[in-house]
Formats: structure tokens, sequence, C-alpha cells
């Protein structure tokens, strides 16, 4: 956003590799009088390197604008400081305001950058006795339209979608968005460690792609009818019970996901719990109540909540309570 005597003149968006960045976008609609007596508002701190576009800093300074005021520390090394640097070294007035909102935005941004793996927000719904299936597993609807609608939203906003073999076995999901306005495919990340991801699942029917993270135990021939029906299979070092969570979380950030949302079971979520994989947690309680099911979680599980932020929020009937470990 370009600002000239209290008035918003210009407005630019970033819409991706190919198009334009939004510092570049509002200067195109600018006259060189303007921009040389405007001020320009953006998010992130103008980028200073080559990639896909030319840096914005470079932009910026040949429109010699008058000011620019950023919400965000830009995280990536190339960056980090740099861009103001050189808008400084030109002459132009920088300045920094720490928004929350903005903080909250680019916090996947940021980690992926410091960690080089994804942020990872794990869901999981439970009606009032603590069921997140009825007898033997099978499916129940437990939470609201509003909530629902709710986590649409939020899979729109992620990257990518993590699930299991188990939730795909028990529930053949569809995990794309699907909105009033618009359905979306989303990569999918399945922990399948014997590959028992059924052929027939929606899932390959909605996702965008499908990524199988399988035991170096997993049968050979599987895998061989996996990578020819055009599904990636990826090896993962093991136990005899479990995969290795850190390995598969970098590979997912190796893969250039910067927001995971998993949808799985307790078993899954307490398992990212418990290897500090988690960055957020959203916990959707729901007012049923369904008896006889499946617990969310084994009897001797335990939690101890601690060095993060909590909060409550009623969403239709049901209440979400989020727990945030990283900013």
């Amino acid at each position: 956003m370009v600002v000239k005597d209290n008035r918003i003149i210009a407005t630019g968006y970033h819409w991706g590799p190919g198009h334009d960045h939004a510092e570049v976008a509002a200067l195109k609609q600018l006259s060189p009088e303007d921009a040389c007596q405007a001020t320009m508002f953006v998010t992130l701190e103008p980028c200073c390197h080559w990639g896909k576009t030319p840096p914005c800093t470079e932009a910026l300074i040949k429109a010699r604008i008058k000011k620019v005021i950023y919400g965000f520390e830009d995280s990536n090394p190339l960056v980090a400081g740099k861009g103001v640097l050189q808008l400084r070294d030109a002459g132009i007035v920088c300045e920094h305001r720490v928004l929350p909102e903005v903080n909250a935005f680019y916090a996947s941004y940021q980690h992926w950058h410091r960690t080089k793996r994804p942020f990872v927000t794990a869901k999981i719904a439970l009606t009032l006795d603590g069921k997140i299936a009825g007898p033997e597993g099978n499916p129940i609807a437990i939470t609201s339209a509003p909530l629902n609608k709710r986590t649409h939203e939020s899979r729109l906003q992620a990257d990518a979608i993590l699930t299991t073999a188990k939730t795909v076995i028990a529930d053949d999901p569809q995990l794309n968005v699907r909105l009033p306005d618009q359905v979306i495919a989303k990569p999918i990340y399945i922990l399948d460690g014997h590959l028992q991801t059924p052929r027939h699942a929606r899932i390959f029917r909605t996702a965008k792609t499908v990524t199988l993270f399988h035991a170096p135990s997993a049968c050979p021939t599987r895998v061989s009818q996996w990578l020819a029906e055009g599904v990636r299979c990826v090896e993962v070092p093991s136990t005899s019970t479990k995969l290795d969570l850190p390995y598969i979380m970098a590979w997912i950030g190796q893969d250039g996901m910067h927001d995971l949302w998993v949808e799985a079971g307790g078993y899954c979520f307490s398992a990212l719990l418990r290897a500090n994989l988690l960055q957020r947690a959203l916990i959707y309680q729901s007012l049923k109540w369904c008896g006889v099911g499946q617990n969310a979680f084994a009897d001797d599980f335990s939690w101890d909540i601690k060095d993060c932020t909590l909060s409550w929020q009623q969403v239709g009937p049901d209440v979400v309570c989020e727990i945030n470990w990283s900013f």
C-alpha cells in the first residue's frame, strides 16, 4: 500500500511466481511525482536479492520512494536486514512497526527458515466424553457446520496436509478444501509404514499429489505398484512400531512446505506432541455425547501443558482450544 497526503493511492499484491511483488505492483500504479513523495506500507521487509523476480529494493530505489514502513523483518538469510540497509543507504527512511497479527501471519515462514521444517498444526475433534469415533472406530459426525467450515478455511491456508493410513482406512476422507466458492486440492502426505492405504481411497482423486511414508520393511512389490501409478513413496527410518517423525518433518520441509496441517487420530496427535513437533494444537470440543466409542488417547496418555499460550473460542455450538508453542 502506498500513501500520499493521507490518501491510499496504490495497492499491490504478490500473486506468486511470474507475477510482481506487492511493492512493484503498487509502484506501477504511480507517477514518478507521486512515488517520490509517498510512503509505502508493506508487511514483509522488501527483498534485496534476485529469485524468480527482481529485488523489490531495486524498484523502490529507482522510484525514489520517500519512506517504507514494514511489519516483519525477513527471516530469509538472503534478506534479513540487508533489504532495509540498502534502502537506508539510498536515503529512503525505513521504519519497523511490530504488529501481533503480522507476526502470527509470518510465523510459519520464520519457522521454516530457522529449522527447515514445516510449521505443524494438528487438530483433533472430541465428543464431550472424549471419543473421536464410534464403536470399532466407525466414523461419526462430531463437530457442527460452523466449525467444519473453519477446518476447510484452515486447510486453505496450509501448504499441505498430513494424515495416516489408519485414518484413510477408517474415514476415507477427501482432505481437500471445500468452501462455497471453491474446491482446492492440496498435496497430501500419508504415514503408512506397511503401505496399507487402499488403492480405491477417495484421497487419490481429491489430492493434488500423494506421498506415502513407509518403513524399510514395506513390501517392495507394493512400492513398485504405487510408483507406477504416480504416487511418491519415501522410505523412512523406523523402529518395529513407528516411523521416524523428525525425519519425516525434515523431508516435508525440504519439499518446500512451510505450513503443514495434520488431520489424523489420537495416536498420531500424541506422537507428534511427544516428539515436540507441534507448533500449534487445535482441540475441537463438541457438546455431543458418544457413549460407547473410540477414546481419543490411550489410558496411560498424559500431557503436561507448559511453555505455551492457550486460548478458547466458541465456534457455533462447539469450543476450540488453541495451544501455541511458537509465538
